[in-house]
C-alpha cells in the first residue's frame, strides 16, 4: 500500500525551508485552468486504524472511480491483449530479480533472452543488428539521431513534421546542448510528396526523419527517400510507435533505410501509467559500432557449446568515458523479455494476424463514424490502426 507519512511538523519543516506559507501555494505555477475546482481535502486517517481497515477505507474510495473499458490512447500507448503466459513466465525470480548480465557465467538466461529479443527486432525491422533495448521511443529516436551525426560529421537534421511531437521534444532536449540544428520539415499529413522532398532536401543534413503510420495514422509511401538521402552520404531513420504495423507493412530494410527505432509497448507491455515502455534500435551492420547500449553477442565456449556474452562493451561508457557511443548504458531488459515472449507465443504467422486483426478492427471504427453527425474523415487516408477524425463539437 502506497502511503504518505508526513506529519504536520515535518510539513511545516518542509514549507519553512522552501520559503512557503502552505501546502496550497505549492500549485501556484500551475495555471488556474488546469487546478481541479471541486473541493477536496484529503484524509487524515486515525493512528488507532488498522492495517487491515485503512485498505477497506481506500479501498471502498476506488469503487467510486470509473473504470474505463475501452482505452483508446494510441501515438505510442497501446492496450493491446497481453496473453496471461507472459505474466507468469517474466514473474519467474531469474528474470524478475536479475539486473546487470556483466558476469555471463551466472547470467546465461538473461544474456539469451536478450540476445533472442535482438533477433527478433531484426526478423521485424529487415535490418542487420538491433541492440538490447532503450528506455522508450524518443530516447530511442534521439539516439539513432546522435549514431547519423557521428557517423556523418555534419551538424544539421531534416526532421518530419508529423512524428510523435513528444519525441521531437526529447531531440530538441539531447540536441541543442551539442549545437546540433534541427529543420522541420512541413510535409503533409496525409500524403508524402516525394517531388517537394526533393526540393526541401539538402546535402549538409546528417540525417532525415520521418515517422509512419505518422502522428496522424498516415502510412506514407518512402520507396524513393534512400537514394536522394544516401546519395549525399546522409542517413534514413525510419521511426515507428507502433512496429505491430510491420507485419503487414514494408519493413524500413525494404525501403533501404539505414536505422529503425521507436517504441515496442504494443508487444506484451501493459500501459501502467505511462511506463515503463521499451524503446528499440536496429540499423545497418555499417553502423553497429556506433550503436548505443548493450549488444548481447552468441559465440561457443572451450567444449563448442554455445554461450551468450555483452560484445563490443568498449562502446560504453564504464569503459570509454567521455569516448563512449552514448551515455546509455543500461537497458529496459524486463520489458525486452515480455517482448521476447509476446514475439515467441505468436509465432510469425500470429504476429501477422494480430496486424491483420487491428486493420480490420480500425477500418470497423472508422466506416461507423462515417454514419455520426458533427464528424468528418479524410478522404482517402491509408492508415494502418489509427486515423484522422475532424469534429464539430
Amino acid at each position: 500500500m502506497t502511503y504518505y507519512p508526513h506529519c504536520q511538523k515535518e510539513i511545516d519543516e518542509m514549507l519553512s525551508v522552501i520559503g512557503l506559507n502552505n501546502i496550497e501555494e505549492l500549485k501556484k505555477p500551475i495555471p488556474e485552468k488546469y487546478i481541479l475546482k471541486k473541493d477536496f481535502q484529503f484524509k487524515n486517517i486515525e493512528s488507532s486504524k488498522t492495517e487491515l481497515e485503512v485498505h477497506n477505507y481506500f479501498k471502498g474510495l476506488s469503487e467510486k472511480n470509473r473504470e474505463y473499458i475501452s482505452v483508446f490512447l494510441g501515438a505510442g500507448a497501446y492496450n493491446h491483449y497481453i496473453p496471461s503466459a507472459i505474466d507468469e513466465i517474466v514473474s519467474r525470480q531469474e528474470f524478475y530479480t536479475a539486473y546487470t548480465p556483466y558476469q555471463p557465467e551466472i547470467a546465461q538466461g538473461t544474456l539469451q533472452a536478450i540476445f533472442e529479443y535482438q533477433t527478433y527486432i531484426t526478423e521485424l525491422t529487415g535490418l542487420d543488428v538491433s541492440n538490447a533495448s532503450l528506455y522508450d521511443g524518443a530516447t530511442a529516436l534521439a539516439e539513432s539521431v546522435l549514431m547519423s551525426i557521428k557517423a556523418s560529421g555534419k551538424n544539421k537534421v531534416l526532421v518530419d513534421k508529423y512524428i510523435h511531437p513528444e519525441y521531437l521534444y526529447v531531440l530538441y532536449t539531447y540536441l541543442a546542448p551539442i549545437n546540433i540544428e534541427i529543420k522541420i520539415y512541413n510535409s503533409d499529413p496525409f500524403i508524402f510528396n516525394i517531388n517537394d522532398f526533393k526540393k526541401q532536401w539538402q546535402n549538409d543534413y546528417a540525417s532525415f526523419i520521418v515517422q509512419s503510420p505518422n502522428f496522424c495514422g498516415t502510412i506514407y509511401d518512402l520507396n524513393e527517400i534512400g537514394d536522394i538521402i544516401h546519395n549525399d552520404k546522409s542517413l534514413f531513420i525510419y521511426n515507428v510507435t507502433e512496429p505491430l504495423s510491420f507485419a503487414v507493412l514494408k519493413s524500413p530494410g525494404e525501403y533501404d533505410a539505414d536505422i529503425a527505432c521507436g517504441e515496442a509497448q504494443s508487444f506484451g507491455i501493459p500501459l501502467s501509467f505511462g511506463g515503463p515502455y521499451l524503446g528499440f534500435i536496429a540499423c545497418k551492420k555499417d553502423f553497429l559500432r556506433r550503436m548505443p547500449g548493450r549488444i548481447v553477442g552468441q559465440t561457443t565456449d572451450t567444449d563448442g557449446k554455445i554461450v551468450y556474452i555483452l560484445t563490443l562493451s568498449a562502446r560504453e561508457q564504464h569503459i570509454r568515458r567521455d569516448n563512449a557511443t552514448s551515455n546509455i548504458c543500461s537497458n529496459h531488459s524486463l520489458c525486452a523479455l515480455r517482448a521476447s515472449v509476446y514475439f515467441s507465443l505468436l509465432g510469425k504467422k500470429g504476429i501477422r494476424t494480430c496486424a491483420l486483426k487491428n486493420m480490420e478492427n480500425a477500418h470497423y471504427l472508422q466506416n461507423n463514424i462515417k454514419k455520426l453527425d458533427n464528424f468528418n474523415l479524410i478522404d482517402d487516408q491509408i492508415f494502418f490502426n489509427e486515423f484522422s477524425v475532424k469534429t464539430e463539437i
